[in-house]
C-alpha cells in the first residue's frame, strides 16, 4: 500500500531538512561526551569475523585487532560480538561445543589453544571499548542438512527439546515452551556472565521464528501440555518469552548487577492498525510475529537498553525512519534507546543510494534526548567505508570522542553480597560495581626550557578521585607527522605519575614533525581517551 504524503508530513520533512542543514553547519561544535557508538560483529557463516574458519589462531587474533583499530579510528566505542550464534560457541564451555565457524569443525578447539572471548575482551578494554556478548538463545543448528552435531551436543542429549523448522534451509530450534529448555539456555548464558568481564549481554530479534512458507512453528503439542492458564497460542508464546527474559534478567542482576542486558528487536513493536499504541507503519512486528513484548520488558525494568533495528530510510512509505525514532523515543520508559542503523542496505536500492542517508539518520537521532546512540550493522559493511560513511563519522559526526552513556540504575547499584560461613560470625563483603574510566587530560601544552621541551597537561577538577589515587598515572604517545593515530604500545614513549614530562631533542628546534597525546590510567588499569594532540617540530634524540 502506498501512502501519499500529507501537507503535515511535507511540513515535518521541511523541518527535518532545516535541522540537518543547521547540524551540518555546526559540525563538531556540538560535542557529545556520552553516546553509544556500537558495531555488530557477526560470526555466523563467517560474515564478519573470523573471515574464514581455517585461519590460524594468530591470524584470527590479528584480524580482530585490525578490525577493532579501524572501528576505533572513526569513533566506535563498543562492539557486540556474536559469541553464541547457535548451539556452538566461541569460548571453552562446559555445556556447548566449539563452533565450526571458528575452527572448521564443531567441537575442535583453536590450535595453538587460546580463549577467543577472553582475548577479545582484553583487546576491547585496552582501547576503552565496551564488549557486549551477543547471543542467539534458541537457534541451535543453522542447517540440519550440513551441520552434524557432535555426540555431546544438547540436541542429541535432549532431542525432545528441539523442533526442526524452516523453508529451504531447515534449522533446529530449541522449543521456548519447555521450562527445562529455557532454564538450560539461562545456565549457558550465566556461564559467560560468571566467567568473563563482559560489559553486556545482548540478543537480537531471534525469539520464536517467523512463519515459514505459510506454516506455523510446530509447537502445538507443547502448547497443549504446558498451557496451564488457558491462553491463546500467541499469548502463551509471549508468556514463555516474557518468563525467559525475566528469569535471565534476575540471574544476571543477582550475579553481576553491573552488566547491561539489552535487546535489538525488529524496528516495529506493533503497527497502529493492529494496536492504537503502535507506530504509524505497516510491517513485520516483534509482538505479533516474534512474540516479543519489548514494551513490557522495558516497563518492568527487565532490560537496560533496547536497540530497535530501524532498517528503513527517511521517508519510507510503509515505515518512515523518523516516524519510528519518534515512536520509540516515547516508549522507552526511562531505559536507554540505541538505534540499529542499516549500513548493510546502503546502495542496495535507489532509496538507499543517498550518501547522506545514514548521517542524516544520526542527526535525527540527536533530535531526541531519549536516543543515546547507534549500533551499526554490520562490521563488514563498516570496514568498507561505504559511500564515505566512515569519513563522515570521523571528520564530523563522531569527531568528538564519546564514552558509552552511564546508566544511573547500574552505576548506583553497588550491591554488597554477604556470605556467612555456617554459624560463624565471619562475614565476607564483595562489592560488585562498574568502575568508570577517567576523563582525558586537558590543556596539553609545550614550553621550551633551555634546549629541551616541557610537555605538560592538567586533569579536570571532576577527576578528584583519580588525582588522589597514588596508583594512577599518565601515558604519553608519540606519532610521526602532524596527526595522531590509534593509541597502542607501539607509540608509547613514557609513563609518568606527574602531569608533565621533559622531551629531549637535539639539533635545532625546527626539524621533523611529531604529534603527542596523553592518556590517564586509573588504579583499576582503565585508560582514558586520548587528550587533544599537540604537534611539535623537533629532532628526537635516540
Amino acid at each position: 500500500m502506498i501512502v501519499k504524503k500529507t501537507k503535515l508530513m511535507q511540513y515535518r520533512y521541511s523541518l527535518i531538512t532545516l535541522f540537518i542543514i543547521i547540524s551540518s553547519l555546526l559540525q563538531a561544535q556540538s560535542i557529545t561526551e556520552e553516546e553509544f557508538r556500537g558495531v555488530w560483529i557477526v560470526t555466523a557463516f563467517n560474515i564478519d569475523w573470523p573471515s574464514s574458519p581455517y585461519l590460524t589462531a594468530e591470524q584470527q587474533k590479528q584480524e580482530f585487532i585490525n578490525l577493532l583499530d579501524i572501528h576505533k579510528s572513526y569513533g566506535i566505542n563498543a562492539v557486540l560480538v556474536q559469541i553464541k550464534p547457535s548451539g556452538e560457541v566461541f569460548y571453552p564451555s562446559d555445556y556447548e561445543p566449539w563452533s565450526h565457524w571458528l575452527t572448521g569443525k564443531q567441537g575442535k578447539a583453536p590450535e595453538p589453544y587460546y580463549d577467543p572471548v577472553q582475548f577479545m575482551i582484553e583487546e576491547c578494554h585496552k582501547r576503552n571499548m565496551e564488549f557486549h556478548a551477543w547471543i542467539n538463545p534458541f537457534r541451535y543448528v543453522s542447517n540440519i542438512a550440513r551441520v552434524k552435531p557432535v555426540p555431546n551436543h544438547i540436541t542429541r542429549q535432549k532431542p525432545e527439546w528441539f523442533i526442526n523448522y524452516g523453508g529451504e534451509i531447515v534449522k533446529k530450534y530449541l522449543n521456548p515452551g519447555i521450562p527445562e529448555a529455557r532454564a538450560y539456555v539461562i545456565k549457558v548464558i550465566m556461564e559467560i556472565v560468571h566467567k568473563y568481564d563482559v560489559d553486556g549481554i545482548h540478543f537480537d530479534d531471534y525469539f520464536y521464528p517467523i512463519k515459514q512458507n505459510g506454516k506455523e512453528f510446530p509447537d502445538y503439542n507443547t502448547y497443549q501440555f504446558y498451557n496451564k492458564d488457558n491462553l491463546s497460542l500467541a499469548d502463551w508464546r509471549r508468556q514463555n518469552i516474557n518468563q525467559f527474559i525475566h528469569d535471565l534478567s534476575d540471574s544476571i542482576n543477582a550475579a553481576k548487577p553491573q552488566i547491561k542486558f539489552g535487546i535489538a528487536p525488529v524496528g516495529i513493536w506493533r503497527n497502529k492498525y493492529q494496536d492504537p499504541e503502535g507506530s504509524n507503519t505497516r510491517g513485520l512486528s516483534a509482538y505479533d510475529q516474534l512474540y516479543a513484548d519489548i514494551l513490557l520488558w522495558l516497563r518492568e525494568g527487565w532490560i537496560d537498553y533496547v536497540a530497535p533495528q530501524i532498517y528503513w530510510n527517511i521517508g519510507s512509505a510503509n515505515a518512515d525512519y523518523h516516524e519510528l525514532v519518534d515512536w520509540w523515543s516515547r516508549h522507552v520508559y526511562g531505559k536507554h534507546l540505541y538505534i540499529g542503523q542499516a549500513v548493510h542496505r546502503v546502495n542496495t536500492s535507489r532509496s538507499w543510494k543517498n550518501p547522506s542517508e545514514i548521517p542524516d539518520q544520526i542527526r535525527i537521532n540527536r533530535m531526541y534526548p531519549e536516543v543515546k546512540g547507534s549500533i551499526f550493522y554490520s562490521s563488514r559493511n563498516m570496514m568498507t567505508n561505504v559511500n564515505g560513511l566512515n569519513d563522515s563519522l570521523r571528520s564530523n559526526l563522531f569527531l568528538a570522542y564519546a564514552e558509552p552513556p552511564k546508566m544511573a540504575w547500574k552505576q548506583n547499584k553497588e550491591t554488597d553480597i554477604i556470605i556467612a560461613e555456617n554459624t560463624d560470625t565471619i562475614v565476607k563483603y564483595y562489592k560488585l560495581r562498574h568502575i568508570p574510566q577517567p576523563r582525558a587530560p586537558i590543556n596539553l601544552s609545550a614550553s621550551k626550557i633551555r634546549k629541551e621541551i616541557l610537555l605538560s597537561w592538567e586533569m579536570d577538577e571532576s577527576q578528584k578521585k583519580f588525582l588522589a589515587d597514588t596508583n594512577s598515572y599518565y601515558r604519553v604517545y608519540r606519532f610521526k607527522g602532524k596527526y595522531s593515530g590509534n593509541i597502542s604500545d607501539e607509540y608509547l614513549i613514557a609513563e609518568t605519575k606527574k602531569p608533565r614530562i621533559m622531551l629531549y631533542k637535539r639539533g635545532k628546534l625546527f626539524g621533523k614533525k611529531y604529534t603527542f597525546v596523553v592518556t590517564a590510567v586509573n588504579a583499576q588499569n582503565k585508560e582514558s581517551f586520548p587528550s587533544e594532540d599537540i604537534v611539535l617540530k623537533m629532532k628526537i634524540k635516540k
